[in-house]
């Protein structure tokens, strides 16, 4: 890139946990030069989740770098009851908040973004402009850690299995969480398209060889609906073994935003979960892109 406002960074890296996650400091995102970008890229595809603080960015300045990524991906709003719309000034920017009368987008389930898609998204961001003090963190956690610490066995099994993802839609509230359900949805004959559209079922494998070149999980318990081949009640307690094992401390980091935190993520070996801690009386304002879509070549990640 040769640009005449990129600048040269004195770069300070800190793991956030063993196994996940970069602290960086010293960076302004909105300049950022070919050298800055490389260490960048080498620490998010080492540690898969990257934390700059202190970003002062406009959406436009947001979308730009988080386009060095890959291409920016509209998030399927139209299924969500929640308030998070894109921005007018720049809809490949989401806005996040909680309002009166609505406490916000809650995640309220571990997922990993939209994998029921044939072409999921690869990265994702989030940079808080109102944050509160002591609650509404985010929780990540590493899919490719867990794999990695599996006996040899069961990663030869899981290898030859391929997972079901769908919607809400598909799998039913009470298996998809709250996870972009929305309940007019099935009443209203103006979203009939819609529904319609994020209907079909998506298989992927449950095993997959990251660009980088080692494997991880593709799993999560907001979209999974069951093994392919395996009913939803004989795959329940398998998949729910290897959730569990994700979710301990071992293999997570919990994030305490503070304002203008700008946390970059990749979802192809990790899930996360948004703490439902909060109310209307905190204000948290976030903005969010997802991007870089790709499909899957047998285990491999292949950019779209």
């Amino acid at each position: 890139m040769n640009d005449a406002n990129a600048i040269t960074h004195q770069i300070f890296s800190k793991p956030l946990t063993k196994r996940l996650g970069s602290r960086l400091e010293g960076i302004d995102c909105r300049h950022v030069d070919d050298a800055t970008w490389a260490t960048i890229l080498d620490a998010f595809h080492e540690r898969n989740l990257l934390v700059f603080p202190n970003q002062h960015l406009n959406p436009d300045e947001h979308a730009t770098f988080m386009e060095r990524f890959g291409e920016l991906d509209v998030h399927p709003q139209e299924l969500s009851a929640r308030s998070t719309l894109p921005l007018p000034e720049n809809p490949k920017v989401e806005l996040m908040l909680n309002k009166p009368g609505n406490a916000g987008p809650r995640s309220a389930a571990w997922h990993t973004d939209v994998t029921f898609r044939v072409e999921p998204v690869a990265v994702t961001s989030l940079y808080g402009l109102e944050t509160p003090e002591a609650c509404a963190d985010t929780i990540w956690s590493s899919l490719r850690a867990v794999f990695e610490d599996l006996t040899p066995g069961l990663q030869k099994t899981l290898r030859g299995l391929n997972a079901v993802h769908a919607t809400a839609f598909v799998m039913g509230k009470s298996q998809a969480g709250s996870i972009n359900y929305d309940p007019t949805m099935e009443t209203d004959p103006n979203k009939k398209d819609l529904k319609a559209q994020y209907r079909e079922e998506v298989v992927h494998p449950i095993v997959h060889r990251h660009e980088a070149g080692y494997e991880t999980l593709y799993i999560n318990p907001a979209f999974v609906n069951r093994v392919e081949g395996w009913s939803v009640e004989e795959s329940a307690p398998f998949l729910e073994m290897l959730y569990e094992n994700a979710k301990s401390a071992n293999y997570t980091y919990r994030h305490r935003w503070s304002k203008h935190d700008l946390v970059v993520w990749d979802n192809r070996c990790t899930m996360h979960y948004g703490v439902n801690d909060y109310g209307e009386e905190d204000h948290r304002i976030l903005h969010r892109t997802t991007g870089a879509p790709f499909v899957v070549s047998g285990n491999v990640w292949t950019d779209k």
